[in-house]
């Protein structure tokens, strides 16, 4: 069965069949074939994977991200991350990965923060002599932050599939999202030096006053990821009412404090939410029966033998699988490949003695660096139109940004605290 699963799969994608209904009916042609499974399991698998109700913090998720952008509080950030880190060398290169980080503490969505982030930095970037696609290589890269700092899109749908407590993923996934970002800004800063670009002429110099009226302006912002994070480690709520919480914050935020809002841009807003929500949920539902199938196939199991034939250390294991997953996202889209191998992998970590939440953060992160890999980077092709270059320049410019966070992996991999310690603290 799993011959013919892939392999129905991978030919619909080749094809060009959008990847929901590639994933659907890939999953329907062995069911047909082999003719013991009832055709009755898609439709009950489909609906059953997407009734949930930690699944309904995905759409408040992801509508804080357009409400955010509708008052206009990805400018707002980034000025908090020119104040921060406007003075480095390549200045505005560290404040598109702070912002990064900020934004991403808002939305949890990688998608959504490289088309804020991107739309507005590029083009400064651009205007300030950086290389096209030294900006887009950064944007790409940075916005991936923007799902490992909670709150996180992809963190949710991994703990719904795999049974692993959303809220621990949340908390343990800050320190690996800081590594993250501190790698690419460090990978930033020699790229700067290879393409001698120097220090921002228009970089302002930092002063108390300028900190207060900074602070005036975007710390209310910063309210968000304190009160999502604060209220589920504090057990006031779970992930999904602290989606409602945000979407309730960010709109009396904009209404009351920025006064930024117009039914326009709010129409707009809950209009893109509702397109990329039904988009995930499409995604999510077709998924659910590919994996019911690889489960049925024993997919776990036969994943397991693959892995002790070529070597019996866990470490060495792991790696392998993280080179398949870096693998497969290079083709399929990063949110699909989770949808579908979350829950075998989860088995099969479990088998190696990993620790659910190590090991669920490691997955994601991995899945992740799938959106800046061609030929189906997400976001690369997002930075790549914005800074319009083709996908090839932002693919040789993104190259080092990838290694940095192949190496930001690893090193959470082989040392498992780094995604653990905080969770142990907050809710053990």
């Amino acid at each position: 069965m799993i011959g013919i699963l892939f392999s129905s799969f991978l030919i619909l994608l080749v094809l060009g069949v959008p990847i929901a209904f590639a994933i659907g009916l890939g999953a329907l042609v062995p069911i047909i074939l082999q003719g013991n499974i009832p055709l009755s399991l898609v439709v009950s698998r489909m609906f059953g994977g997407i009734d949930s109700f930690p699944l309904m913090a995905i759409p408040f998720f992801v509508l804080t991200g357009t409400l955010a952008g509708a008052c206009k509080l990805t400018d707002r950030i980034a000025a908090l991350a020119a104040f921060m880190v406007g003075n480095l060398r390549a200045g505005l290169a560290h404040v598109n990965i702070v912002a990064s980080m900020l934004f991403g503490g808002v939305t949890g969505s990688a998608v959504a923060d490289a088309a804020a982030t991107g739309s507005m930095m590029i083009p400064a970037m651009r205007s300030q002599g950086y290389p096209a696609a030294y900006s887009a290589a950064v944007t790409a890269a940075s916005s991936v932050i923007g799902s490992i700092i909670p709150p996180s899109t992809m963190m949710i749908i991994y703990g719904f599939l795999t049974g692993v407590s959303t809220g621990r993923m949340f908390v343990g996934a800050i320190i690996p999202g800081i590594m993250v970002g501190l790698a690419l800004m460090l990978v930033a800063h020699f790229q700067a030096i290879r393409l001698g670009i120097g220090y921002d002429a228009n970089a302002k110099p930092r002063t108390l006053s300028g900190f207060w009226l900074i602070l005036k302006d975007s710390g209310p912002a910063m309210v968000v990821p304190v009160i999502i994070i604060g209220g589920i480690v504090g057990g006031f709520f779970t992930p999904t009412e602290a989606g409602v919480v945000a979407v309730v914050t960010i709109l009396v935020l904009g209404s009351i404090y920025y006064r930024s809002f117009t039914w326009a841009r709010l129409r707009a807003a809950f209009m893109t939410a509702g397109y990329t929500t039904a988009m995930v949920m499409m995604i999510l539902a077709a998924s659910t029966v590919f994996a019911n199938l690889l489960t049925r196939a024993r997919f776990q199991s036969t994943l397991i033998d693959m892995l002790s034939t070529v070597s019996s250390v866990p470490e060495i294991q792991m790696l392998l699988v993280i080179a398949l997953l870096l693998f497969l996202t290079l083709f399929i889209d990063a949110t699909a490949v989770l949808i579908m191998f979350a829950a075998p992998l989860a088995a099969v970590f479990s088998t190696l003695g990993y620790d659910p939440v190590h090991s669920g953060i490691v997955v994601v992160v991995a899945c992740l660096i799938g959106g800046v890999t061609p030929p189906v980077g997400t976001l690369l092709f997002i930075a790549a139109g914005i800074a319009r270059i083709s996908v090839g320049a932002a693919s040789r410019a993104i190259l080092p940004f990838v290694l940095a966070l192949i190496a930001v992996t690893l090193i959470i991999l082989f040392i498992p605290p780094l995604a653990t310690w905080l969770p142990s603290i907050a809710f053990d």
